[in-house]
Formats: C-alpha cells, structure tokens, sequence
C-alpha cells in the first residue's frame, strides 16, 4: 500500500512502481497489488484499505486508523518517501490544484472519569479481537501465515484464532528474509519491517501495536501512571524480575523526562503511531489496532500495573482462548527475537513524537 503521488520529476524509479498519468501534469506510482476502477485506485483488506480518488481531483481517503503515514510538499504526496510535511492521522489529503489537508472532526474519543476493573478491561480486549477477527474471517480468500514468535501480543492474536477455529499456518523467521527493492528501503527506514518478510498473495498476521493500544508502551504507562500519582520505576523495582523488567529499565532515565504528557496528546501518539503497511502483493493484519482499545487508558491503577508489568491483561485472554500457549511466552519481553529484530530506532521515533 505505497504509493508517490508527485507532477515533478521522480526520475529513474528504483522502486519498481508502476506509473499512472492522473491529469493536470500529476502523475501516480504505485507499487505492485492496486486494483483500478472509474478513476479509483483501491488496495487493502477489510480493516486496513486505501482509495485514491483521481476522477474529480486527487482524493485520498483510507479506513478509520490509517495504517501508513503521509507526507506532503508543495508538489508530491507520498507514504514511503518522507517529505517536507506530515499529515496526521485525523487529516485527510486533497489535490486539486494545490495539496490540501482537511481534518476530520470529534476523531479521537472523549475521555472518560470512570475506572475500569480488570474483568471490564478483559472484556474490551477479548470483545475487540474477536470482532476484528471474525471480520477479517468472513472477509479474507488469503492464505494466512502467523509467525512462530514467543511475544506476548502474537500469541494473544494466535489464541483468539485458535478460539474461533479460523485456519492459518505458521512460519518462523530465523533467518533474515529478502525483500523487494521497495521493501528493502522499508526495512532500512521503518523498524516494523524488520520483523516481518513478503509472502506473496498472503495475509500475515501480527502482534504489533499491542505495546501501544494495551497499555505496555513505557512512555505511555509511565504518563498515564504520573498523572494519577503512580511512579512505573518505584512500582518496578517493586514486582522485581517480571515479563517487562529489563525492557522498561532500558528506557532509563528518557521515562523521566517525559513523564507530562496530558490525554489528547496521548491518544494522539498512540494513533499516530504506524508501524507496519501492506507491502507490494504481501497483506499485513493487526488485530491489536483498533479504536475501542483506546478505552484500556481508563483501566484501575491495579489493571494498569498488572499489564506494564508482567502482560496480564494479555495472558488472561490467552488462558481464555488457547491456555496450550501460555508455556510458549517468553520469559522476557523480546527475549528470543531474531537479532535483526532489536532496534533502538523505535525508542528514539517515540522519543521524537513527545
């Protein structure tokens, strides 16, 4: 789902995009996997499409938590080419003459006062994955690979596709994979791209944006937790070893720094926070993306504690749904990743948002 929507030069492109001349001396590359109707490029599955309008003026409209950024200039729009510009999640991009962002309104949702028990919190999640899975089901005539990994967020959605009886296989990345030319520059820029590989015509199923919408990113937690009077590094030397120890006390004395960070703007990071995208004929889905778990910033201090520490919250819904999982996880959060996988790029992109 990459696409360079520009009427300057791209020159020689090393991508292997296709090209497509839109009008008004704009032209559009795409890579490989856009179907074309009447004017509309589509490509995507059910939770996670982009539509490029070009039969009126250029027009760029995508499901409700856009997967992929945006970046513009004066003449040239693009998700992998980073540009002058970012366009935020809530913005919506038009062209027509000129390059214009249009936001849409109530985005994000209210915040609430009231606290949220653990079974409440379970509930949200479970709810959450089964809906998101059972769509992707009923809609999906993929081959669906899940990655043999021991993180705590894969074998959470690995579970609840165990619980709904929906098929897939799975494979294991021990060995570096190779990508297209496109996908290399992916891997080079984007930390998400480091953990998966292309598998041509498939969906691959992933665990990512779970640290995010489930309460286990450190930043997050930690302003989440200041602003209710809560310490996360007290509260962790306390639990002693668990599943997020050494993770959390790598981040050092950055959780320090940022400690105030007010809701909006947390609600704004965690959406704006793009991980991984559809790459050529190869379909990415990431069940632990959605909305409704934005509600998880209302969980108890118990809850919350519970879950940055040791996955709580996670493991209940692997007990629920596959229980054979649980002595899969890891002892240590990316304790047995491939050593590709570990990059220091994703601390110092969140760094950079706050």
């Amino acid at each position: 789902m990459n696409f360079h929507c520009t009427r300057s030069s791209f020159g020689d492109d090393p991508y292997g995009l296709s090209k497509n001349d839109i009008g008004n001396g704009w032209q559009l590359f795409l890579d490989d996997g856009w179907t074309e109707q009447s004017g509309v490029f589509y490509k995507g599955i059910g939770s996670s499409w982009c539509k490029i309008h070009t039969d009126t003026h250029v027009h760029i409209e995508t499901n409700q938590l856009r997967d992929f950024p945006i970046y513009h200039n004066d003449d040239s729009v693009s998700n992998f080419i980073k540009l002058q510009h970012n366009v935020p999640v809530d913005g919506v991009v038009h062209v027509d003459g000129k390059i214009r962002i249009e936001f849409q309104k109530d985005f994000y949702p209210e915040k609430s006062e009231d606290p949220l028990s653990f079974q409440e919190c379970h509930k949200i999640l479970f709810d959450t994955l089964v809906k998101n899975i059972s769509s992707f089901d009923t809609q999906n005539n993929h081959p669906v690979l899940i990655p043999v990994q021991n993180g705590i967020d894969t074998l959470t959605v690995r579970s609840v596709f165990d619980h709904l009886g929906v098929k897939y296989q799975t494979f294991d990345l021990r060995d570096r994979p190779k990508f297209s030319r496109l996908g290399e520059k992916l891997f080079d820029e984007n930390w998400g791209f480091k953990q998966v590989m292309e598998a041509s015509g498939s969906v691959i199923v992933t665990g990512f944006y779970g640290d995010e919408y489930v309460l286990r990113n450190p930043y997050y937690v930690n302003a989440l937790l200041h602003d209710r009077g809560v310490d996360l590094l007290d509260e962790i030397q306390k639990t002693g070893n668990s599943y997020m120890t050494k993770y959390i006390l790598s981040y050092g004395r950055t959780l320090e720094k940022y400690k105030k960070i007010d809701h909006d703007k947390l609600l704004s990071m965690i959406c704006n926070d793009f991980q991984i995208w559809h790459l050529n004929d190869t379909y990415f889905f990431s069940p632990l993306k959605d909305v409704r778990l934005l509600g998880l910033l209302n969980a108890d201090n118990q809850t919350v504690l519970s879950q940055i520490t040791n996955a709580g919250l996670s493991r209940s819904i692997i007990e629920k749904c596959n229980p054979k999982l649980m002595g899969l996880i890891d002892a240590e959060k990316n304790h047995t990743d491939p050593s590709w996988f570990d990059n220091p790029e994703y601390l110092k992109l969140t760094q950079n948002k706050i």
